[in-house]
């Protein structure tokens, strides 16, 4: 068995095409990057699947309700020994508001989203697929 972390991220786009980012709340403490934006996402825990866990995630820090589509991509994060795994979501449910560990949310035009600060990882991604 691998001693490899999951990481469920949800890709979530609304009607406009614009994609819902998020940054924490003081609450949680990540140094150079509290301030950067990040979608939906969360380890997977012991027995639970990385759809499981992407649902149980955007409840938890967004009070929605997804339903994962499709895989979009896998790789290694930035933190060593963790696995991203990036699904397209669909919210089904729910009434948007911020979680306690959630400081903030907004949806942003993929353009938008090139003059915000990002975790390494969700830049990474951004520049592999939507900013060819």
């Amino acid at each position: 068995m691998s001693d490899t972390k999951k990481v469920a991220v949800c890709v979530i786009f609304d009607e406009l095409g614009r994609i819902l980012l998020q940054r924490p709340s003081d609450l949680k403490n990540f140094g150079e990057y509290q301030m950067a934006w990040y979608p939906p996402t969360g380890h997977v825990k012991e027995g639970e699947t990385v759809e499981q866990a992407l649902v149980r995630e955007a409840y938890e820090e967004l009070n929605i309700i997804v339903k994962p589509v499709e895989l979009i991509s896998e790789w290694e994060q930035d933190v060593p020994g963790e696995t991203a795994y990036w699904w397209q979501c669909k919210i089904v449910g729910g009434e948007m508001m911020n979680g306690e560990e959630i400081g903030e949310h907004k949806f942003f035009t993929l353009e938008e989203a090139k003059n915000i600060k990002l975790w390494p990882a969700e830049k990474k991604f951004f520049e592999r697929f939507f900013w060819k």
